[in-house]
């Protein structure tokens, strides 16, 4: 059973139900009535009203369950309207409130009083006795005076449950978020100082409802931030729509954005939603904006400034609630100087730039991201044994790496398959610039590069993987206070499950310190 108050800081909360109660009964000592029926609004229709509580000798539990038109009964709307208490007629000819329900005789004494708060009809009151003339004046003013107190009464106890559930479900979705929050960044791995600013802005944005323009190589992981974005955001329910302006034809660009009615173009047989409209509610991403045509960049922009938009052949307006992440790899601000970009259009999308840094700028994390993919590849039957030599970490820490993670993508895999899943050396790290090491002999970057990273030995030699691991495992506990699980635990800042992180430790023999 469901508690009818709660201690609360600020002292005691009652519940509605519990409110009126209290009324009533305390209503009950002043005046004498058999049945007393409090009726409230039904939630969205001020047309109709519902029985909200009712008591005296006359209740039963079939009034809870009634309902009232008001279109019917233009008696207790004048009375509501005027905001003062009225005694009703019940003679021969007028109207009973309760006739289905209730068998009172003819001529019973009815009086009907609105609940008022701040001047506005929340509610009404009715009260009924079997005998005639038990209402008095007296208690028709009594009432009068008292029915803004009750109302005012009942209109706080409502709002205050509304706020009660309101409060609940930002609680939930609150802690929906926290628990969801280690997974929204499992594929954008990495610690260095430049990366963790990224992150760092990511959170900062998401609680925002500004647009977002993500700016970076090809590669960088733009998509996977603004899935992050949109996951850390309150919009996190709704739909994350994406569009590559890139791979759409410049005819069919409008109809990709906004949708076409039926029959606006040759071909269009159907009524079909555009990419806002699934957006709505949501986010909406677009990648590579710097390609969408021209002609449809003012038309991006209305809907930008003013949340609406018609489809293609369409007359009427549509409104849409979106949020807008655009991504480029371009030099927007090059575009505009040269006409290709609308200068008005950068501006609005630009509201908060943030630019993802190319794996070259991001020292250690391009072993971290290496070790992540090779993770994920581990999953595939035969592959659980796969692992990288310390000389293959070396030689994918001195490239480039012009194409970033999915470059690096790419060469894990196949190093991956030419290892047959099991230990992968120099030999099987082929990137753009050759083949592997046997081809071309020692790289002398390789050196240089495993200096700059920390893979160099204390003699000077390449580390072994074992001293590697333990390296960056310590880092990592370093890092997050000793804490392996949740969110800024050791686990989530190597990209590895906290087991797979504990199983490392003890067989390197390290301890949680």
């Amino acid at each position: 059973m469901r508690p009818s108050r709660i201690e609360t800081g600020a002292g005691i909360w009652l519940e509605p139900e519990r409110t009126m109660e209290l009324v009533l009964e305390s209503l009950g000592e002043l005046v004498d009535y058999e049945l007393a029926v409090v009726l409230g609004f039904i939630e969205g229709d001020e047309r109709h009203l519902r029985v909200r509580k009712a008591m005296g000798s006359l209740a039963t539990e079939r009034l809870a369950r009634f309902e009232l038109s008001l279109n019917a009964r233009p008696d207790l709307e004048a009375i509501m309207e005027s905001g003062r208490p009225r005694i009703l007629d019940t003679g021969p000819g007028h109207p009973d409130t309760y006739v289905e329900i209730l068998d009172l005789p003819q001529g019973h004494s009815c009086l009907a009083s609105p609940l008022m708060a701040d001047g506005v009809a929340v509610g009404l009151l009715t009260l009924d006795h079997s005998d005639c003339g038990v209402f008095t004046p007296e208690i028709v003013r009594f009432l009068g005076s008292i029915g803004n107190l009750i109302g005012i009464a009942l209109h706080q106890a409502d709002a205050a449950a509304l706020l009660r559930r309101r409060n609940a479900d930002l609680a939930s979705e609150r802690n929906r978020l926290i628990e969801n929050r280690a997974d929204v960044f499992e594929s954008l791995v990495g610690n260095s100082a430049t990366w963790m600013r990224v992150l760092d802005s990511i959170r900062l944005v998401s609680a925002t409802e500004a647009p977002v323009l993500l700016l970076g190589e090809t590669g960088t992981g733009k998509e996977e931030a603004a899935r992050a974005i949109h996951r850390l955001s309150p919009r996190a329910a709704g739909p994350l729509v994406t569009l590559n302006c890139t791979s759409i034809p410049s005819g069919l660009a409008e109809s990709e954005l906004f949708g076409h009615e039926r029959g606006s173009f040759t071909g269009a047989q159907a009524l079909r939603r555009g990419r806002f409209e699934m957006a709505s509610g949501g986010t909406l991403f677009l990648d590579e904006i710097g390609d969408l045509p021209s002609e449809i960049q003012p038309k991006l922009l209305r809907v930008l400034q003013e949340s609406r938009f018609e489809r293609v052949g369409g007359e009427s307006a549509i409104n849409v609630d979106v949020r807008i992440i655009a991504a480029t790899h371009v030099d927007l601000g090059r575009a505009v100087e040269d006409g290709r970009f609308r200068e008005d259009l950068y501006y609005r999308l630009a509201v908060f730039p943030l630019r993802l840094p190319p794996l070259r700028e991001r020292g250690q994390d391009i072993i971290l991201v290496a070790e992540h993919l090779l993770a994920k590849l581990r999953g595939r039957p035969g592959w659980e044994g796969l692992h990288f030599t310390a000389e293959a970490l070396a030689r994918l820490a001195a490239q480039s790496w012009a194409g970033n993670v999915r470059e690096l993508g790419n060469v894990v895999e196949r190093a991956a398959i030419l290892s047959r899943g099991g230990s992968i050396g120099a030999d099987e790290i082929a990137t753009r610039d050759g083949a592997g090491a046997s081809s071309a002999g020692p790289d002398p970057r390789e050196g240089e590069k495993a200096r700059d990273i920390g893979l160099e030995g204390k003699s000077g030699s390449l580390a072994s993987l074992s001293e590697l691991q333990r390296s960056h495992i310590l880092k990592a506990l370093r890092r997050s206070g000793g804490k392996i699980y949740g969110p800024g635990g050791a686990a989530a800042l190597l990209g590895i499950k906290p087991s797979t992180l504990q199983s490392r430790m003890k067989k390197l023999g390290l301890d949680r310190k």
